[in-house]
């Protein structure tokens, strides 16, 4: 009797960690900060969705996506995929998805599914740039225009599982051994 209460405890207190909606992954630097709103585990082509939280810099510059002055876009450029060992600039050839900030502070991520089982991941581009309009004009009369971009690497580790009840029965016979 005990054992089994021991087994059925341990196989509850496992199915609530394992069952978490989404961690957030916390990268910080001294000019910006992001953190990835998403699933840890899902479900084999399941629709999920979920966010980029982001501060930088450029806030400084601007906090508006439509400004005509001072135009800033932010976009996440990315792939999904089961391996990222290789470099920024072989991953900005793979890119096949995209999406929009419509905030300064957060980036929406919609409809992300994964076809194949196992370890995946979202791995990705954030760019973030400023055209700043200035008063001054070139020799043909053009107005002058300063860039400012700023680019960052994101990734997130995401575990693909076939249904709920499959991940049960493996957590069972793991703490069976």
């Amino acid at each position: 009797m005990m054992k089994k209460l021991v087994f059925f405890f341990t196989a509850l207190f496992l199915t609530l960690i394992s069952c978490k909606k989404e961690k957030r992954i916390l990268e910080r630097s001294d000019n910006y900060k992001i953190s990835f709103v998403f699933p840890d585990t899902v479900f084999v082509n399941e629709l999920y969705d979920g966010k980029i939280n982001y501060e930088n810099d450029l806030d400084t510059i601007d906090t508006t996506l439509n400004n005509p002055k001072k135009y800033r876009y932010i976009d996440y450029y990315f792939v999904k995929t089961k391996n990222v060992n290789y470099g920024d600039k072989y991953l900005k050839k793979i890119i096949t998805d995209t999406f929009t900030a419509v905030h300064h502070r957060s980036i929406p991520l919609y409809a992300i599914r994964f076809d194949s089982l196992g370890v995946n991941y979202i791995d990705g581009m954030i760019t973030d740039e400023v055209m700043i309009e200035s008063e001054m004009k070139n020799d043909r009369g053009q107005p002058l225009t300063r860039i400012i971009t700023n680019e960052f690497r994101i990734t997130k580790k995401v575990f693909v599982i076939k249904d709920r009840t499959q991940k049960v029965i493996f957590d069972h016979v793991d703490n069976e051994k």
